[in-house]
């Protein structure tokens, strides 16, 4: 199966660029979600575990996330990646100035490990029909010639 991707038209961010210039990129797009009861169901069938017990494993394993990104620490998890706690502040002319109160924009940032980052390399793509784009000979929709005329 291959990952799905519509065309949008951007501003070209091109080094050198002409003013107003657009440009189409590939915008990823789901193609629906695996959640937990599906995620844990897919795990169950290659282990010996069962989808409670894999629940379970997951459920504990946010817990102890929260825990050590709390305390500040980075989450190895394995080939899976690292998870570590970032934040931005506001800043202040001087040290004393400065509060815990400032520390905003506080996120989870994930780092795929190599064997999740060098799998991309064998994805194949799939453009996704464009509502927009007209064929030729296509089954009516073509303007207001298509309509029917109530009087």
């Amino acid at each position: 199966m291959a990952a799905k991707y519509t065309l949008v038209l951007r501003k070209d961010l091109r080094k050198g660029a002409e003013e107003g210039s657009k440009l189409y990129y590939a915008n990823a797009k789901a193609a629906g979600v695996c959640d937990m009861y599906e995620l844990c169901d897919l795990i169950s069938l290659s282990s010996t575990a069962s989808a409670g017990d894999v629940r379970l494993i997951l459920d504990q394993l946010i817990e102890v996330m929260k825990r050590s990104l709390g305390k500040g620490e980075v989450v190895q998890v394995g080939e899976l990646g690292n998870f570590q706690l970032q934040f931005g502040s506001t800043g202040t002319a001087t040290k004393k100035e400065f509060n815990q109160a400032l520390i905003k924009s506080k996120r989870i940032v994930f780092r795929p490990g190599k064997t999740l980052r060098e799998s991309i390399k064998n994805y194949s793509f799939e453009k996704l029909p464009d509502p927009s784009d007209k064929e030729e000979g296509g089954n009516g929709g073509e303007g207001d010639n298509d309509r029917p005329v109530i009087e």
